[in-house]
């Protein structure tokens, strides 16, 4: 774990902050309500009948069961690695992440009236997403759990699945891409502020927090592994549904949204794994 409370701490502040921009120019702006809504319309022609089972089940994967299965898999590894009062921040991580989400929804309810071949469908309290905050938070956890020798690894496992499940949301309809990116900030502020209490409590009780062991995290390899993902899942999509990739690329709009959200993913997880020491 990086002896860094206070770097880790401004990253959350910088997380937060960005969560904050999210929020303004896609609620506050005429233009960025128009973008986003335009990116849902585009990206609701992939839920076509023979893919929407699948694709709800993706979404259904950071459901509340899952979110606590995962949590309750994620303290049983960390007390493997006899790390106790990481055991016991990752359920206040996730917790937190998750509630404030919940508390957000309502608070920050708007109606947003989009139509849907031509009838209006109202999003208020859609901002930011449940589900992409509960998969987010697991595959932010995940990163942060696992020794530094599997952090390479895990940080694209934990981003695919947090992008599949934030695909698979706008896809469906239930929210906006800005929800998704949105829930994913609430995650990182938690998660690096976590990361941040977890670094200042186990510098001042070493004996709690495991042995010692610096691992340098492979950048060329977490780029390599994140391409890697995204090449996957476009070759999947031309795959199983090269009529509605192909209507998807010509509309610039939906395409920026779907590289945010990957992107935005990749970056999340990966700058974890490089910010994590030990």
């Amino acid at each position: 774990m990086a002896r860094r409370p206070l770097a880790l701490g401004a990253l959350a502040l910088l997380s937060a902050a960005a969560a904050a921009a999210v929020w303004l120019v896609a609620l506050g702006l005429p233009r960025g309500r128009a973008l986003d809504s335009t990116a849902m319309l585009t990206f609701g022609g992939v839920a076509t009948p023979p893919l929407q089972p699948s694709i709800m089940g993706v979404a259904h994967l950071a459901d509340p069961a899952p979110l606590v299965i995962g949590t309750v898999l994620l303290v049983a590894l960390a007390l493997l690695r006899r790390r106790p009062l990481m055991a016991l921040l990752v359920p206040v991580i996730l917790g937190g992440a998750n509630l404030t989400t919940q508390l957000l929804k309502p608070a920050l309810a708007d109606v947003r009236l989009i139509e849907l071949q031509g009838v209006g469908t109202v999003y208020p309290g859609s901002w930011p997403s449940g589900h992409a905050t509960a998969a987010m938070s697991l595959a932010l956890c995940l990163v942060l759990v696992v020794g530094p020798g599997l952090r390479v690894a895990a940080a694209p496992l934990g981003a695919g699945y947090a992008i599949a499940v934030g695909y698979a949301l706008v896809a469906l309809g239930w929210h906006l891409p800005s929800d998704v990116l949105g829930g994913y900030l609430v995650a990182a502020t938690f998660t690096l502020l976590g990361a941040a209490a977890l670094a200042a409590l186990e510098a001042r009780h070493p004996a709690h927090a495991g042995a010692a062991r610096r691992a340098p995290v492979s950048v060329p390899a977490l780029a390599t592994g994140g391409a890697a993902l995204l090449a996957l899942g476009g070759a999947v999509l031309l795959v199983a549904a090269p009529g509605v990739t192909l209507n998807a690329l010509e509309h610039p709009t939906a395409m920026a949204a779907a590289i945010g959200i990957g992107a935005l993913g990749l970056v999340l997880t990966a700058g974890l794994a490089a910010a994590l020491r030990q």
